[in-house]
């Protein structure tokens, strides 16, 4: 009992001293933007704002995470206005169309909707069921050529002359891009073109319409 009491009854200024100098080696051991961040919290006037200033938080963003949450941020601009794009329909509308002084002006032209419905029901029944030889597609070809243009003429306003093309050759796994060039009045001028494809063989039809002044 006299121990304990004796432990207990310590001076106030021993206390004190002991205190202060735990103070003391706390400060030391602090670096130095903790002493000044604990000096303007005392400063203040408050013990708790000055500890929650001492205590070091790293930043909490980066010059790399910038860079990567513009590029994202831009990524989703650009996503969003695609979408919006792809949901509004592109109408091409020409106002004020005029024809060229150049170009030809026909008083009827050459109507193209006829001609491809023969086109549709012609091909296959002039090729379904036959087997391609060289000999064949050349005759046939001609044949088919002639009277095509032969239809087509039935349908042709004045001053429009035909250019009938007629191409038949033999499928296999290869494949095949007929292509043709010429000068061309798009005013004026019209052409249509068919292809038909079967086990043995493939035809390509088409008809040029020119109009000459």
């Amino acid at each position: 009992m006299d121990r304990r009491r004796s432990e207990c009854l310590v001076p106030a200024s021993d206390t004190e001293k002991r205190r202060s100098i735990s103070n003391k080696a706390r400060a030391a051991s602090l670096p130095a933007t903790n002493k000044v961040t604990m000096e303007l919290g005392a400063v203040k006037g408050g013990a708790l704002l000055g500890s929650i200033l001492s205590e070091a938080h790293p930043p909490s963003f980066t010059f790399g995470g910038i860079l990567a949450a513009r590029r994202l941020t831009k990524n989703l601009k650009e996503r969003t206005a695609l979408k919006l794009a792809a949901r509004k329909p592109t109408v091409t509308k020409i106002i004020n169309e005029q024809v060229p002084a150049f170009s030809s002006q026909p008083p009827q032209k050459f109507g193209t909707l006829r001609v491809r419905g023969f086109l549709e029901e012609y091909l296959p029944s002039k090729l379904r069921g036959i087997s391609y030889s060289p000999a064949l597609a050349s005759r046939l070809a001609k044949e088919m050529s002639d009277e095509i243009k032969q239809f087509s003429k039935g349908t042709l306003p004045p001053r429009y002359k035909l250019v009938c093309i007629v191409t038949l050759g033999e499928k296999n796994n290869e494949n095949i891009l007929l292509t043709s060039r010429a000068l061309w009045d798009c005013y004026a001028d019209t052409f249509v073109s068919h292809c038909y494809e079967s086990a043995a063989m493939f035809g390509v039809a088409s008809i040029f319409a020119t109009y000459c002044e």
